[in-house]
């Protein structure tokens, strides 16, 4: 199957190439149509190149010099990215060699074998001869990168198994072609000036080089200012369009307009045979100079003028990696013109594979943040620190004025955990405003990251999110866990609110207006007191929109009060607890405004005990400590799009995967006037277990499958609610809130343990533990309340997710070492275990009969026919005995922990040896075969020339 996927991608290619050759034959058969001269010029010098076996090795140099380039830094495969991001990196340095080859001969060899007068007899116009000698460069060029872009890309279709991105290699391709076309124009200049090959190879890469070591301005220049403006004047920044698979017009004419001005000195230096000697000579060479100077200001003020107009700019890429989402570039159109925004991003210079993806795409996000500023007119200026080494001058100004540090990371390399330092991270200004996101990790997407943080410094004002204070404690505090004070800390979810709203503590002692809070946030509301409660009803009544999280059965903070289950006093002596249970809103009534069925039955003291829901499915088999009652709300499971996780909503539409633990089922009562719609659904083998059978699992009296008593497949178990609906609050309050209600809008979530703190370490670290866990917990739970607050501008932005192209192969590669490394762990834990059993069940069976000897010497001393002291001897004898075993087992245990954990750190390092033993054989492949094609191909053109050269010659000469 995978090689049916490259063979495709290898044809996709060659379509691509055959319409890009069909255009420049196009091109070509235009020439020989208008300019025959100019024509046979080019046919000429095409064919002789390609006669003779020197063409050949230079063709078979660049192809090996390209290999090496894109595939054998050890960046590629750190990266895991199909890209050619190394070669882009060196490429202008192979361009110095390898372009002075072509053009080194276009006239000087023509000056020394002393044909230049004879072409220039020609009836033929200079610009014929000077197109013609082009265009023949431009042609065996073109040749030349077919060959590499073939070589190229069959590893890469290999080695991602066919589902690399085609776009963003072509386009990358397509800036190398237009690099070469300006670099073969300036090198041509150097060919006009000489006839001896090796000055013209000397010179041609000496002129280039101002163009291709531009980007190393700012290294050695002491003016930040200059450095910039060298660095824009160099080939680099203009292909970087290219590199990450956009066609920009403003880097099109650039190499186009290098071209054309270096073909117009070219035209210059050609014929100059026409007036120099004569007695206007020296007026005629100036007049030239002054019209070359003027060419070079009109480009630079062209470019220039581009590159803050664009005429269009187009994403090639499959994945649309280097596209903006439109609510980003809605973001952009309307900023203001009198706020510039100031971005200083920091990116260190060895970044660990995990963080790889992350450090491409911020920057290429952030150059497309500056071309779409740019294109409205708008000033995003952005200060790129890439490279940066952790000691630089550049990390010392980002830690002293920014607050971004190097940030300690453990990644597991050579089968063992290492720790490493990392900066990347950005501080974004504007005025007096400052955000600072002092490390973008590689779950979190950066889009959002920039949206969120430019949206901050850009405009003062944000939306008042409030929390209600419950049994959760959200933003911290100190509650009563057992017998015990337990200090609770902010909920990590907060922190990730703040960066969007402003948020405060609500703690329901007096009325909420409906203007008060442009969204709530209540988690167990059950746990509140009645008053508290019933402000709260009044409050979602009144239209003030609520995210309401109510367990049945919290998991994961084990404070919380379960909604059928009473809530305990605290108080008493010392804060020990004391007293009768406390009351509790009645739950019901939420459920009856909202027009909510949920499945229980009756508990206690007039309680309601909701059902949980379970499900038969786990996409992660390695997780073990996951059960039926884990519901993994995955699409994976859906018959059709939108029925696990529903796509009628933006708070789930693009999402996929979303876990929920112990949760409740929630259903819409028949006939209610109010719109509801399941965000979160189980799967087609789920059902439902009351709070009893929950309780008998759990304690082992059972099993599920004892318990189940059938299936009710797709149990929603989070509600979006919206509608008009009747107060059934009285009083005073009530009046109130129907005098403003602005209608019902609520998220209802059956479960607590959705917003898990844990899950938002998941988020920024999906690939702990090596399960490459998929779950998107909090961005369910970040667009539920942009949802209630009406921004659904980030929830575009969240769901905006880039497709990159990995290494499919050596990602199999590695999950399949991975499997192994785990599979065999658990034979070594197991091997561990099962000797410490036997080893336990010895000393127990050894001590067993000195046991029974002190119980009957007990039993004796109690009838009186031991003495104390023989009894006091024994029982010595038998602690001692006990102590010498345990010392031992002890001991034993330790040895073997250690004996064990090294069998599995032995197993990690061959595992990832096997991996990297992979990417050298696929290094060396990928470099050494594509060198065998030209060079059969040039043995054949030298096999062939030399028996042409010898057939008219007598065998008596050949002797």
């Amino acid at each position: 199957m995978a090689l049916n996927y490259v063979s495709m991608a290898l044809l996709s290619v060659l379509v691509y190439d055959a319409v890009f050759l069909l255009l420049l034959l196009g091109i070509v058969l235009l020439l020989a149509g208008t300019k025959r001269a100019a024509f046979a010029v080019m046919k000429r010098n095409f064919i002789g190149y390609f006669s003779n076996p020197t063409g050949y090795v230079f063709l078979c140099i660049f192809v090996f010099l390209t290999s090496v380039a894109a595939f054998w830094p050890y960046e590629f495969f750190n990266a895991n990215l199909a890209t050619l991001d190394q070669l882009n990196y060196w490429f202008p340095m192979i361009m110095l060699v390898f372009i002075p080859a072509i053009t080194m001969s276009i006239w000087a060899e023509e000056k020394r074998q002393g044909t230049d007068e004879l072409l220039l007899t020609l009836p033929a116009s200079d610009f014929d001869i000077v197109i013609g000698k082009y265009m023949a460069a431009a042609s065996i060029f073109t040749a030349s990168l077919l060959f590499s872009q073939l070589s190229t890309f069959t590893t890469l279709a290999i080695l991602t198994e066919g589902s690399l991105d085609i776009g963003l290699i072509f386009t990358t391709y397509l800036g190398y072609w237009f690099v070469g076309l300006a670099m073969i124009a300036i090198g041509m200049i150097a060919s006009f000036l000489t006839g001896n090959l090796t000055v013209g190879f000397i010179l041609g890469a000496l002129f280039n080089a101002p163009l291709a070591f531009a980007s190393l301005a700012e290294a050695v220049s002491p003016s930040k200012q200059f450095a910039e403006w060298v660095q824009g004047s160099g080939i680099a920044r203009p292909f970087d369009d290219f590199g990450r698979g956009v066609i920009s017009s403003s880097s099109v004419f650039y190499f186009v307009l290098v071209a054309a001005v270096a073909l117009y000195v070219c035209m210059i230096l050609i014929g100059r045979r026409h007036w120099t000697g004569g007695k206007d000579g020296n007026q005629m060479a100036w007049h030239y100079v002054a019209r070359a100077l003027a060419l070079v200001v009109f480009t630079v003020g062209a470019v220039m003028l581009f590159r803050t107009h664009e005429l269009g700019r187009r994403d090639m890429t499959e994945g649309k990696v280097s596209s903006l989402a439109d609510a980003t570039k809605n973001l952009i159109r309307n900023l203001d013109d009198d706020r510039p925004i100031v971005i200083d991003a920091f990116i260190s210079n060895e970044v660990p594979e995990l963080y790889a993806q992350t450090r491409y795409e911020l920057i290429n996000l952030l150059k497309e943040f500056r071309a779409e500023a740019a294109k409205r007119n708008r000033t995003i200026e952005v200060n790129m620190y890439d490279g940066i080494d952790l000691f630089s001058d550049d990390a010392a100004l980002a830690a002293e004025r920014f607050g971004i540090e190097p940030v300690t990371r453990t990644f597991r390399e050579k089968g063992a955990y290492t720790q490493k330092q990392l900066i990347l991270g950005a501080a974004f200004r504007s005025g007096l405003e400052k955000v600072t996101v002092p490390i973008f990790e590689y779950g979190i997407p950066v889009e959002y990251e920039l949206v969120r943080s430019i949206n901050t410094v850009a405009s003062g004002n944000r939306k008042r999110l409030g929390v209600v204070k419950s049994d959760a404690n959200l933003m911290g505090g100190v509650v009563m866990s057992g017998m015990q004070m337990q200090r609770i800390e902010k909920h990590p979810l907060i922190d990730e609110l703040a960066k969007q709203y402003e948020v405060e503590e609500v703690d329901l002692t007096a009325p909420i207006s409906p203007d008060m809070y442009d969204a709530l946030l209540a988690v167990q509301p059950s746990s509140l007191d009645p008053q508290q409660f019933d402000r709260l009803v009044t409050a979602i009544q009144a239209g003030v929109p609520t995210a309401i999280f109510e367990d049945p059965r919290p998991v994961g903070a084990s404070y919380i009060t379960p909604t059928g289950d009473p809530k305990q006093a605290g108080g008493g002596f010392m804060g020990m607890g004391g007293g009768g249970p406390q009351p509790k809103g009645d739950i019901r009534s939420l459920w009856s405004v909202l027009e909510l069925n949920v499945p229980g039955s009756a508990a206690a003291q007039g309680m309601y005990a909701p059902d949980l829901a379970w499900q038969q499915h786990n996409p992660y088999p390695a997780l073990e400590a996951a059960n039926e009652l884990w519901l993994f709300i995955d699409e994976a499971l859906a018959s059709e799009p939108g029925e696990s996780l529903s796509d009628e909503n933006p708070i789930t539409a693009g999402l996929s995967q979303v876990l929920a633990i112990f949760a409740g089922g929630v259903e819409a009562k028949e006939g209610g006037k109010l719109k509801h719609t399941p965000l979160l659904s189980t799967g087609p083998v789920s059902g439902t277990l009351d709070a009893n059978s929950v309780r008998q699992i759990l304690s082992g009296s059972a099993t599920l499958a004892q318990e189940i008593q059938g299936i009710n497949p797709r149990m929603p178990i989070a509600m979006a609610i919206e509608g008009e609906a009747a107060a059934d609050a009285e009083g005073e309050e009530a009046d109130e809130s129907a005098a403003a209600n602005k209608g019902i809008k609520v998220v209802y979530v059956s479960d607590t343990d959705v917003i898990l703190p844990e899950f938002l370490i998941i988020r920024a670290d999906p690939k702990q533990m090596e399960l490459r866990l998929q779950l998107q917990n909090v961005t369910f739970a970040l667009n539920a309340i942009d949802w209630l607050t009406g921004d659904t501008s980030f929830i575009d932005v969240r769901n905006h997710e880039l497709n990159f192209a990995s290494l499919k192969m050596i990602d199999a590669r590695e999950e399949q070492a991975n499997s192994q490394v785990r599979k065999r762990s658990r034979e070594f834990q197991k091997e561990f275990d099962e000797t410490i059993r036997v080893a336990q069940e010895k000393i127990d069976t050894e001590l067993q009969s000195l046991r029974e000897e002190v119980e009957k010497l007990q039993e004796d001393r109690e009838d009186g026919e031991v003495p104390q002291s023989v009894l006091q001897e024994k029982l010595t004898a038998f602690q001692i005995k006990q102590e010498n075993q345990q010392r031992m087992l002890a001991v034993r245990r330790e040895r073997m922990e250690r004996e064990r954990d090294q069998k599995i750190r032995d197993v990690r390092r061959e595992a990832d040896q096997d991996v990297t033993a992979i990417q050298n054989q696929v290094k060396t492949l990928a470099v050494a075969l594509p060198c065998f094609p030209p060079l059969i191909v040039g043995i054949m053109v030298f096999a062939s020339r030399r028996l042409r050269e010898r057939e008219n010659i007598s065998k008596s000469r050949l002797k």
